[in-house]
């Protein structure tokens, strides 16, 4: 388990105006802030302020208490309710500056938000209280670092939070959201996007605001259905990512009317696979309609390999999913070189079959070789090149999901907010 934020999730935080030009975003920093009351002069999670302006427009009145931090508004009418919301963030990791981006920028988000609600007296006769506890406050890892945070979110349970905002991995999540969904207590996360925190049977208090890899299988078959294809294949690797949108595009698919014709997983042995096997498996079932159901190295290999075989063409159609033209390319181009030194080789590796080549375990050159495309190059019966353009233009579809709304009078509202926070709070 780790703090570290998952990393296949898509930064919300790069968009920070309404512009769709983010190659010079600038991102609200969210730092820390030091308030006076009458009774306290406290530093928000240690870093001390510097702009007596800033401080004397600073919406709340802050307290820092064994290790809690807690934002309260400054004018409070003594009938109205208190309420306490838990936010659980690793502000102490600085090992990733990714996680630490998210999670200094969705805690001004949050306090933004709670400032909104609480001026505007959004929740009537009530007001919010922030109670901030720090998930990562030491840079410890295995056990001390899950007892740091189920110690984080027990504290904040017994403060009395009536809801919970956090945290940013997938697998502190999880620890969190298992008490406070035991407890009947929500919880949000803007950045947890494992799929098995969709199990209501052991989550059934917690949410979340960003979308999980399951949405792409709704999204291919609204292609499907859009399309009037009667029936698909799934080719899926035999990874977490691969199983579970394989099982969600099967169960789905009976909703939607559309039939699955055969499904077959791939990558089963990692880099070394014998992909070109699934492949031809699947293909000779006789289906047109592929969706590939892989990420990362396993999904190129997948194009690659189908590319290769000639069974990207006129007469089938391939789905997956996410950005991967870039890739794509790269991983084509690489495969290209190596068969073309393959070709003029007059070494013997050239009739290595890929199953023979699998199956040989003296070889030393296959035990040591990790690299999916490399592997395939040197394995492969189809000693050709593959034409990136030619291949994948029009028979192929990549579907990508996106957090940016511009034109959405809200979404671009917020933003506008955002991005003009002052960098000391």
């Amino acid at each position: 388990m780790s703090a570290v934020a998952d990393h296949a999730l898509v930064d919300p935080t790069l968009q920070t105006s309404a512009s769709n030009d983010t190659t010079n975003s600038t991102l609200p920093t969210t730092k820390t802030t030091t308030t006076t009351s009458d009774n306290y002069n406290t530093t928000i999670h240690n870093t001390p302020i510097h702009n007596s302006t800033a401080l004397s427009d600073y919406p709340f009145n802050v307290r820092h208490v064994n290790g809690s931090t807690y934002f309260t508004p400054r004018i409070i009418n003594e009938t109205w309710t208190e309420l306490k919301i838990g936010v659980l963030l690793p502000f102490h990791q600085k090992s990733d500056p990714w996680t630490q981006r998210l999670t200094l920028s969705g805690a001004s988000a949050i306090r933004m938000a709670v400032n909104e609600i609480n001026s505007q007296q959004l929740i009537p006769n009530a007001y919010i209280t922030l109670i901030e506890r720090d998930s990562f406050p030491k840079d410890v890892d295995g056990q001390a670092g899950i007892t740091q945070a189920v110690f984080a979110t027990v504290s904040l349970i017994q403060e009395g939070v009536i809801g919970l905002i956090g945290d940013i991995s997938s697998s502190w999540t999880s620890l969190s959201a298992l008490m406070t969904s035991t407890l009947q207590i929500p919880q949000c996360s803007f950045s947890a996007v494992a799929t098995s925190l969709s199990d209501k049977t052991q989550y059934s208090y917690f949410f979340r605001t960003v979308s999980t890899k399951l949405l792409y299988s709704d999204a291919a078959l609204a292609f499907i259905v859009s399309q009037g294809w009667p029936s698909i294949g799934i080719l899926y690797a035999d990874d977490d990512i691969g199983q579970q949108l394989s099982e969600s595009l099967i169960m789905k698919s009976k909703l939607q009317g559309v039939h699955v014709q055969a499904y077959q997983k791939f990558y089963e042995d990692g880099p070394q696979s014998n992909i070109h096997s699934s492949i031809d498996i699947l293909m000779n079932t006789g289906v047109q309609i592929i969706i590939v159901a892989a990420e990362g190295e396993s999904q190129l290999a997948a194009f690659t390999v189908a590319g290769n075989m000639g069974h990207i063409n006129n007469n089938t159609v391939w789905v997956s999913m996410g950005k991967i033209t870039n890739e794509l390319y790269n991983g084509v181009q690489k495969f290209n070189t190596q068969m073309e030194h393959r070709i003029s080789s007059t070494t013997t590796t050239s009739s290595i079959s890929p199953t023979n080549n699998i199956n040989n375990n003296n070889s030393k050159t296959n035990k040591n070789d990790t690299d999916a495309i490399s592997f395939i190059a040197r394995t492969t019966p189809h000693l050709q090149s593959i034409s990136f353009n030619e291949t994948f233009s029009g028979g192929v579809f990549l579907l990508d999901s996106t957090l940016e709304l511009h034109g959405y009078k809200p979404y671009d509202e917020f933003i506008e907010k955002w991005s003009h926070l002052d960098p000391n709070m």
